[in-house]
C-alpha cells in the first residue's frame, strides 16, 4: 500500500511539473551560455519522470542510443532496440551501458511519457551553447507530421525554429494542428534566445501578441502578409503600389540563374509609416517592404511574377531586409531533408508524446550532423559513411 501510495505522490508532481509553462522553463535556461556544452551532458540534464527503483537504463544512454541509431538509418522504438543489440559492443565504447540494451518496449514507453517541455529545454541549452545566432536570421515554420495522426483524425504540427547562418535547429513545440502555430509560437520564443536575431515568420505568424514576444525580448522581425489581415494587407498593398509614393522608396535587387530559370527580386521599402492607423498596436514597427519575384523560364519562355508584403521592426535597408526574408526559405529546405533523409512524413508514431519526441531527436541527429566538420558533403553522405564506419561514428559520438 505504501508503494502505491508513493508511486502516486511521484507521478502526481511529475504531472503537475508537465503543465509548467514555457515562459517559467525560461527562467531556468541560461542567457548564451559561453561555456559549451557536450550532447551528453544536455541529455543527462533532461529530467527522467520514472521513480528510483525503476531506472535500470539511465535517461541519457537510452537517449543517446536512440540518437546512434538514428544516424545509422534506425526510425523508431522497435529499430532503437535491434540496433542497440547488434551494437552493444560499439556503444560501450562511450556509453557504460551497466545494465545493457533496453528493450524496444522500453525505448517506446520512455520515449511516449518523456516530458517535452523538458527534453526541448535540454535541446535549446546545448545549441546556444556551441553555436551563436547573434544577429542571425532565425525562420520559424511548421511542418504537419502526416501520418502521425491521432484517433480523432488531427494530424500534430511540429513548429521548428531554424538558424539560416547555423543552419541548426534552434527549438521546436508541437501545434495539435498547422492552423494552431499562432498558438504555439509565443511559447517557442519563450525558450529560445533571440536577443539581435532577426526572426522571420510566414502569414501564419502575422500577430499582435506574437510581434510583442519578439520585441520584449529584445529581437528584430520580419513578417509575411497575407488574408489573414486583410485590412492590414491591402492599405499596404495600396500604398506601395503608389506610383507617386514608390519612387521615394529605397529599392534593392538580386538576379539568380539556374535550374533553367532567372529569377529577379525587388524589394522596396520604406519606414513613412505614420498614416498606418494601427502602427502603435504592432510592438517595433518601423518599416513595410513590397518583394516583386519574376521568374523566367528559359525553356518555356514563360515569364511569371509574384508580389509580397512584410512589415517589419527593422530600419531601412531594403538589401538587408530581402536577404531575411530569402533566407526563411532555409526552414523549409530542413523540412525537406527530414522527409527525404529521415522518412519522417511516413512515420507512424502518434501514441502519448512519441511523435514529438521523435521529431526532437531527428533534429538533434541534423544539428549533431551540421556541426560536424570531419565529413565533406550533404546531410545523406554524412550518414552513408558513419553507416560505413564505425571509427568515424565513434569519434563523432564522443565530440559530439
Amino acid at each position: 500500500m505504501r508503494r502505491n501510495i508513493y508511486y502516486h505522490s511521484r507521478l502526481v508532481k511529475w504531472e503537475k511539473d508537465k503543465k509548467m509553462d514555457f515562459s517559467t522553463l525560461a527562467k531556468h535556461a541560461p542567457s548564451n551560455p559561453k561555456k559549451p556544452l557536450t550532447l551528453k551532458e544536455a541529455l543527462s540534464s533532461v529530467a527522467d519522470f520514472r521513480i528510483d527503483r525503476r531506472k535500470k537504463y539511465p535517461l541519457y544512454e537510452i537517449l543517446m542510443i536512440a540518437v546512434c541509431a538514428m544516424i545509422d538509418g534506425a526510425k523508431g522504438p522497435t529499430d532503437f532496440g535491434r540496433f542497440g543489440t547488434a551494437k552493444i559492443g560499439f556503444l560501450r565504447k562511450f556509453i557504460p551501458l551497466s545494465n545493457g540494451i533496453p528493450s524496444h518496449d522500453t525505448f517506446r514507453r520512455v520515449l511516449g511519457k518523456l516530458d517535452t517541455k523538458r527534453f526541448n529545454a535540454a535541446l535549446v541549452k546545448w545549441i546556444e551553447s556551441v553555436a551563436d545566432i547573434t544577429g542571425d536570421v532565425i525562420s520559424i515554420d511548421g511542418k504537419l507530421l502526416r501520418r502521425a495522426f491521432t484517433k480523432d483524425g488531427k494530424m500534430p504540427c511540429i513548429v521548428s525554429a531554424y538558424s539560416n547562418r547555423t543552419k541548426l535547429v534552434v527549438g521546436q513545440i508541437k501545434a495539435d494542428e498547422k492552423s494552431n502555430e499562432i498558438t504555439a509560437i509565443p511559447d517557442l520564443l519563450d525558450l529560445l534566445y533571440i536577443k539581435g536575431a532577426i526572426v522571420s515568420i510566414d502569414a501564419a505568424g502575422c500577430q499582435k501578441k506574437i510581434i510583442r514576444k519578439i520585441f520584449r525580448r529584445e529581437g528584430e522581425y520580419i513578417v509575411s502578409l497575407k488574408g489573414n489581415q486583410t485590412k492590414m494587407h491591402d492599405e499596404i498593398r495600396m500604398f506601395m503600389q503608389d506610383t507617386a509614393f514608390k519612387r521615394k522608396f529605397k529599392k534593392a535587387t538580386t538576379v539568380d540563374k539556374g535550374h533553367g530559370r532567372i529569377e529577379t527580386r525587388t524589394c522596396w521599402q520604406t519606414d513613412d509609416i505614420d498614416w498606418f492607423e494601427d502602427k502603435a498596436k504592432w510592438a517595433g514597427l518601423k518599416s513595410v517592404c513590397m518583394v516583386t519575384s519574376e521568374v523566367y523560364d528559359m525553356k518555356k519562355k514563360t515569364t511569371s511574377r509574384e508580389t509580397r508584403y512584410f512589415i517589419s521592426s527593422l530600419p531601412v535597408d531594403p538589401a538587408r531586409a530581402l536577404k531575411a526574408i530569402r533566407a526563411h526559405w532555409g526552414v523549409e529546405a530542413m523540412h525537406w531533408i527530414l522527409d527525404m533523409d529521415f522518412d519522417e512524413d511516413r512515420s507512424r508514431a502518434r501514441t502519448e508524446d512519441i511523435a514529438e519526441n521523435l521529431a526532437m531527436l531527428r533534429h538533434v541527429v541534423l544539428n549533431v550532423l551540421r556541426l560536424d566538420k570531419s565529413i565533406f558533403g550533404g546531410i545523406s553522405v554524412k550518414r552513408k559513411e558513419l553507416v560505413w564506419d564505425d571509427d568515424k561514428l565513434l569519434k563523432l559520438m564522443i565530440a559530439a
